[in-house]
């Protein structure tokens, strides 16, 4: 990972100075020197943060004759297929740095490129010749890129916040966005959360040319079903994950660690990268809540995943490390605000994620490998399977399913029939299904102001509904597409050190888990049935068993004290942009009625642990940038 910037217009001194402005509010994303190279109209920059073997020659920018000049946060997994078609031979292409090696690429293929590129990547491109900007991510999008416009001039950058420096740039706070988020609705616009400041979604190429801007997303899997056998199934299932983590393990120096919960993903990570490091074995590092924790969990989840994420690595034969985060859960809010520059939309996750970060540098660590799109990809599954059923109209068969699941006694009808048929409703039952059986609170305990509210209640959920129609593989690709992690690892980046990988978002391993037809997903009762296949003999039969999940940061309510929730919400009281978006008066009653340790009551555990702390580092989110707005 790296960071990148760059502005296009007219007047070359004035361009170098704003490129490496912008470059120097993103120096603690990358570790060497800022470096800039102009190009007839443009001016773009990078400051490396070496991770490769082959960052070693890089020279970013890089110029491509007198026409191309790129600058990349990339790296690129499948470079030893390509080399060939690009006329490399071993000893070149070994001297390549990815970015080199993808400007290659972009000189023989331009954008038809973007279809034989493989890894993390985000880029841009200046066309000198048709003076033309192009902007580019990853699927999935893995790295991050922003881009703000002044008529004819461009600025652009690794971290939104970075271009509230730009003089062209008349920045304010996107409240509309920001009070999107705090509901829980899906987003997939290219909006930020500055106006003025727009994104470039994962999957998506933006062009831009003398003022105006096209952008179109250029991956577009196909869901049709495969038709193997099952054995073909397994032998798919290695392939694909054994090249997604063997490629990202490649590295320049430091260890390696996985991230291990006792879920699927993490130990079928922690499995194929155990067989595929050779003597250097990972290390793997679990969150889990106080030593002897026994307060309440959900139906169904476990607190304290440690022993059955311990079992895991005995049998892998790995080092095992328990983090148990004790420190105070919202004093890292404003350093978090800074680094990851959006609000953190889940606390109590991004306290233990931060501990584990922490636990891995200290260790030596330069990788750590995660698995956040399992559920979405290789070991999607489950009831909401059943809906694929119903949408092919082989009703019997979805009968056959549906009791098989009911009998497996690892769920209700309720549950049956609310995935099966979710798809198929209206916004206003399912929300109503939302509330009352899912618990799911309703936008007025968001604790945004109801102005807000009205202003996007019926746009953003219907719009969710809308985009979450179609079959089960479509509306993971949906939310798969609406992740959008770039900043979350470029943030961990800037705060560890810690390059964070995920084999599970791989293009290859997400092309083939959307043609996973439904009888690999679940099957007669069984949950995942070709990852249980695929896994036997890789990981301990208690994993493959297991039928609940985690339920991380347990002990949250012993690190959150009602004192310290209301002396932070007087400190955002203080900031005007807070006042005109949230409900500060909503916020005060709810940290008054601070639910007492150990409740039980989970609907209202959601309420405290999800919108309300939400609400808060949103609140310190405004006031650590309302400076900056002022200014912009």
């Amino acid at each position: 990972m790296t960071a990148i910037a760059g502005v296009i217009g007219e007047n070359v001194p004035e361009l170098e100075h704003c490129c490496s402005e912008i470059l120097q509010s993103l120096s603690c994303y990358g570790a060497s020197s800022a470096r800039l190279l102009t190009l007839t109209g443009a001016a773009f920059g990078c400051a490396l943060h070496e991770q490769l073997p082959e960052d070693a020659f890089g020279r970013q920018p890089v110029l491509g004759g007198d026409r191309f000049l790129l600058v990349a946060d990339v790296r690129l997994d499948n470079r030893e297929e390509l080399g060939p078609a690009l006329g490399l031979d071993g000893a070149r292409l070994a001297s390549l740095s990815d970015a080199d090696f993808l400007l290659e690429c972009w000189m023989r293929w331009q954008e038809a490129c973007l279809d034989r590129i493989l890894g993390d990547f985000a880029f841009a491109v200046w066309d000198a010749r048709e003076h033309r900007l192009t902007l580019v991510r990853d699927p999935t999008g893995q790295r991050p890129l922003f881009f703000a416009m002044s008529g004819t001039d461009v600025a652009f950058a690794s971290m939104p916040a970075a271009l509230l420096g730009w003089p062209r740039l008349r920045a304010a706070f996107n409240f509309e966005r920001l009070a999107t988020m705090l509901i829980g609705a899906i987003d997939l616009t290219s909006a930020t959360y500055f106006s003025g400041i727009s994104r470039v979604p994962p999957g998506h190429l933006v062009a831009i040319e003398a003022g105006r801007v096209s952008e179109r997303c250029y991956w577009v899997p196909t869901t049709e079903p495969l038709r193997l056998s099952d054995s073909e199934f397994v032998e798919a299932y290695h392939e694909h994950l054994d090249r997604a983590v063997l490629s990202r393990l490649r590295r320049a120096s430091g260890g390696v660690a996985v991230h291990l919960s006792s879920g699927y993903d993490s130990s079928a990570v922690a499995a194929a990268a155990t067989r595929l490091s050779g003597e250097s074995k990972p290390v793997a590092f679990t969150a889990a809540p106080r030593a002897g924790f026994s307060g309440p969990v959900p139906r169904n989840r476990i607190a304290d995943e440690s022993r059955l994420a311990a079992e895991t690595a005995k049998f892998l034969g790995i080092e095992h490390v328990v983090v148990r985060p004790d420190s105070g859960i919202l004093e890292p809010l404003r350093r978090h605000a800074r680094l990851y520059q959006e609000p953190d939309r889940n606390v109590i996750n991004m306290e233990w994620w931060t501990a584990i970060h922490s636990a891995a540098r200290e260790s030596g660590i330069s990788t750590l490998l995660v698995a956040q799109l399992g559920n979405l990809t290789l070991h999607a599954g489950g009831l909401p399977t059943l809906a694929e059923w119903l949408r092919q109209g082989a009703l019997l068969d979805w009968w056959a399913e549906a009791r098989a699941a009911r009998r497996s006694g690892r769920t209700r009808w309720r549950g049956i029939l609310i995935n099966s048929f979710d798809g198929f409703l209206g916004p206003r039952i399912t929300g109503f299904i939302d509330q009352r059986f899912l618990g799911v609170p309703p936008d007025e305990q968001s604790y945004v102001r109801r102005e807000w509210l009205e202003r996007i209640r019926g746009r953003s959920r219907s719009s969710a509904r809308d985009l979450l129609r179609g079959s089960p593989a479509e509306r993971r690709l949906t939310l798969i597409r609406a992740q959008d992690i770039g900043v979350f690892r470029k943030g961990a980046l800037g705060e560890s050190g810690v390059d964070e990988r995920d084999p599970t978002a791989d293009r290859r391993v997400i092309e083939i888990s959307l043609r996973l037809p439904p009888e690999q997903l679940l099957h007669r009762g069984e949950w995942r049935p070709l990852a249980r296949r695929a896994l036997a003999g890789r990981l301990p039969r208690s994993i493959l068993d297991l039928n609940e999940r985690g339920y991380q940061g347990a002990d949250w309510f012993e690190r959150i004290s009602k004192a310290e929730a209301q002396a932070l919400l007087e400190e955002i009281a203080g900031s005007s942009a807070a006042t005109e978006l949230l409900d500060l008066q909503r916020m005060r009653a709810a940290i008054d009625s601070w639910p007492s340790a150990g409740a039980a009551d989970f609907r209202r555990q959601i309420l405290y642990r999800t919108r309300l702390l939400a609400a808060l580092s949103t609140g310190v989110f405004l006031q650590e940038f309302e400076s900056s707005m002022a200014g912009a």
